[in-house]
């Protein structure tokens, strides 16, 4: 198992979580998850609009992962 860091940004209050995956694609999958959660948590308890930034960095800062994603409820 590798260590990533998840840096969450956006209309939330910057976030640093630290995961561990098998490699650089289930890392990838994690992330994408982790913003589909936050995207539909935030959509459901407030009425504008959310946008969520999600960065994916190794344990050496190299950047493995970048998506963004909005919604409106």
């Amino acid at each position: 198992m590798k260590t990533y860091h998840f840096d969450i940004s956006g209309e939330v209050q910057p976030t640093l979580e630290v995961v561990e995956a098998v490699d650089d694609a289930a890392a990838a999958r994690q992330a994408l998850l982790l913003l589909s959660e936050i995207l539909r948590d935030r959509a459901l308890s407030a009425s504008a609009t959310v946008i969520l930034r999600i960065i994916v960095r190794d344990d050496g800062g190299r950047r493995i992962w970048e998506g963004a994603a909005s919604g409106r409820a």
